[in-house]
Order: structure tokens, then C-alpha cells, then sequence
């Protein structure tokens, strides 16, 4: 039961940071203050979850819409030209 709990708190963390990355990301750059509000406010929100409540129910929730926003976003990413949001690393 821990393992489940574990992956359950790891999968909501990497909805969290990367809410948290783009919403950083884009009030670096010119885009429309408003989404940059609403992704900020998102990412706060995001960071009050108690991770010990969420359920398999919630996570699907969670990324199904992390990854509906990403689809949505990446539109912004590509018409504003901010290429990748992490950069590539390269291995030697």
C-alpha cells in the first residue's frame, strides 16, 4: 500500500512542477497577462493539495487535465516562439 501511495504523490508532484515550470516559464516572456495570472493561480492551487487525500480518481483528473492544458499550450509555446520548455541535455 505504500508503494501505491508513493506513486500516487510522485505522479501528482510532476503535475505540480510542471504547472509550476510553465507558469514561471511564461511570465519571463510577452504573453498575455492574463494567462500568466490564471497559470500562477493554478500553480497555487496545485501546491495546496494534501497529497496523503488525493485518489486514483484525482489523479486522473489531475493529469488528464495537466496534460489538456500542455495540448492547449503548446499552441502559445509554438506561435510565441519559446521553444522547449526544459532544455535538452545532451549525454556524452
Amino acid at each position: 500500500m505504500e508503494d501505491s501511495r508513493r506513486s500516487l504523490q510522485l505522479r501528482v508532484d510532476s503535475c505540480q512542477r510542471l504547472i509550476h515550470d510553465v507558469s514561471q516559464r511564461l511570465a519571463q516572456r510577452t504573453v498575455h497577462p492574463r494567462i500568466v495570472e490564471q497559470l500562477s493561480r493554478l500553480d497555487e492551487l496545485l501546491s495546496l493539495i494534501d497529497q496523503r487525500l488525493v485518489t486514483d480518481a484525482d489523479l486522473s483528473r489531475i493529469e488528464a487535465s495537466t496534460n489538456q492544458l500542455m495540448e492547449e499550450l503548446t499552441s502559445l509555446f509554438s506561435h510565441q516562439k519559446l521553444g522547449s520548455l526544459y532544455d535538452e541535455v545532451s549525454v556524452h
